[in-house]
């Protein structure tokens, strides 16, 4: 007995375009909240996103993305620019904050007001303001130059969150920690590294940031 294949092969091609928005998202717009433009315009849940994006959360706005093996949650009143694909290449965080995560044994460079920050297998958060910007070390290891000073950064020998801030000057300072509230947890890490199909990058997991 004989079966007409065709139409298996049909249905079978039919799921694979309803699924290849979800296997093959590379560069996207993966979650949204409030008001988000992208290139000054609004943007769109699954919007196909290019290098150079200029992406601007508003008062109230949130975003997540996902771009070149990195992951992004950009917070509200944020301006970041989307690198190109080039060992390289800036993103930029005019304003705001947000937090990374990035590809295992590759390196993206992320510009902030007072500095830049050459990213390897890491998870930050940073926030880039006038009066001074500021770097969580939250997993793995950075270099963090600014015009006074060039200095590495790891946590393979200390607790996760590792902060610094950087001054107008470019002078890098350990914090106070009753002035330092950044505002992000453990949590917020593990779900961009979920979303790049790696695993918790604490060694307890996901429990003891609860």
């Amino acid at each position: 007995m004989h079966y007409n294949k065709k139409p298996l092969k049909i249905l079978y091609l039919a799921f694979l375009l309803l699924l290849s928005p979800f296997i093959f998202a590379k560069n996207i717009v993966h979650e949204l909240k409030g008001g988000v433009l992208i290139n000054d315009q609004p943007a769109e849940m699954n919007q196909a996103l290019a290098a150079n994006d200029k992406i601007q959360t508003l008062h109230d706005g949130f975003i997540k993305v996902i771009f070149e093996d990195s992951a992004y949650s950009i917070k509200k009143n944020s301006v970041f620019v989307l690198p190109e694909n080039t060992d390289e290449s800036l993103g930029n965080l005019v304003k705001g904050s947000l937090i990374g995560a990035f590809k295992k044994g590759g390196e993206r460079k992320l510009k902030i007001s007072h500095g830049i920050l050459s990213v390897r297998g890491t998870g930050v958060a940073v926030e880039s303001g006038h009066d001074h910007s500021a770097v969580c070390l939250c997993y793995g290891e950075i270099d963090l130059n600014t015009e006074q000073e060039q200095i590495s950064l790891s946590t393979e020998n200390t607790k996760y969150h590792l902060v610094v801030h950087i001054d107008p000057a470019g002078d890098v300072y350990l914090p106070d920690l009753n002035s330092c509230k950044f505002d992000h947890w453990s949590v917020n890490n593990i779900e961009l590294e979920k979303i790049l199909n790696n695993s918790s990058p604490f060694k307890k997991g996901l429990a003891q940031f609860l």
